[in-house]
């Protein structure tokens, strides 16, 4: 079988959900979640900053992964409380802060109260999510008026534009896989902050971050290890060759290969007073 690229999306629809055969929590799973944090917060804390996060602002952090991220809103908004939810909680449970609730969410599923945060970070999750509007939609009633979403996901044109045809192929067919699984839109992220928009948000703004990937840092040993999470369905289901998959892992080692990674994109949006 020869799966479908990005070049020509395929009409598949998601046979699963996030979590039950990709991005599974195991032990290298919570390594990369360690390198997320290291490669992407410092990123993630400056545009936070930029919007203004103060002491005594209500947070929710949607997706709270190893939980650096909420420890971080919890050194800065206390004495507030900051709501980190996820599938899996153990990372937060494991290092409590006490300002922090933990929570097992499932933001398709489970619901807050209206009006429940003054501010909702979301990094890398919406992006997953077949029914991703729908859940911008609930999440922007929980927000208090004047409250702020702030949502981060991945942009591919760095990838689509490398003149290295494997490492092009390797990201680009993976990314193929996470959308006829779980139903990613790796291309959602393009369109920031208009996607903001319907859901009653003002003030809207975005950004958007390059990266330069060398072999060897941490940056590429975030990719090794998010790709080979997926290797044996990479290659089971024939989006790649084992030769193909080889040569992208040994790429990532390689101090002398360099490219640009997928840029981080960011968007935000305050909901509107009287909402």
């Amino acid at each position: 079988m020869t799966a479908a690229t990005n070049d020509a999306p395929g009409t598949r629809t998601a046979s699963e959900r996030y979590g039950e055969t990709l991005f599974v929590r195991d032990t290298p799973e919570h390594r990369r979640l360690r390198l997320l944090g290291e490669v992407f917060d410092p990123l993630s804390i400056r545009t936070l900053d930029a919007i203004g996060v103060r002491p005594g602002m209500r947070c929710l952090e949607i997706g709270a992964g190893g939980g650096s991220m909420a420890r971080w809103l919890c050194a800065r908004t206390a004495p507030a409380q900051v709501v980190a939810t996820d599938l899996d909680v153990s990372p937060l449970v494991a290092q409590p802060e006490e300002n922090l609730l933990p929570m097992v969410h499932d933001v398709t599923r489970d619901t807050f109260p209206a009006h429940s945060f003054d501010l909702v970070h979301a990094r890398f999750v919406l992006n997953h999510l077949p029914e991703r509007d729908e859940v911008l939609r609930r999440i922007v009633r929980w927000l208090r008026p004047g409250g702020v979403l702030v949502v981060e996901s991945f942009s591919w044109f760095p990838v689509d534009s490398s003149p290295d045809a494997g490492y092009r192929k390797v990201l680009l067919r993976w990314s193929d896989l996470l959308r006829d699984t779980i139903g990613t839109d790796s291309r959602w992220a393009r369109n920031y902050p208009s996607a903001l928009a319907p859901h009653g948000l003002r003030d809207l703004g975005a950004n958007t971050v390059t990266q330069h990937l060398r072999g060897g840092s941490d940056l590429a040993d975030f990719w090794r290890l998010t790709v080979g999470m997926s290797k044996e369905q990479l290659l089971g289901k024939g989006y790649l060759s084992a030769k193909e998959y080889e040569v992208f892992a040994a790429q990532m080692r390689d101090t002398d290969f360099w490219d640009l990674a997928p840029a981080l994109t960011q968007a935000w949006g305050r909901k509107a007073w009287g909402k």
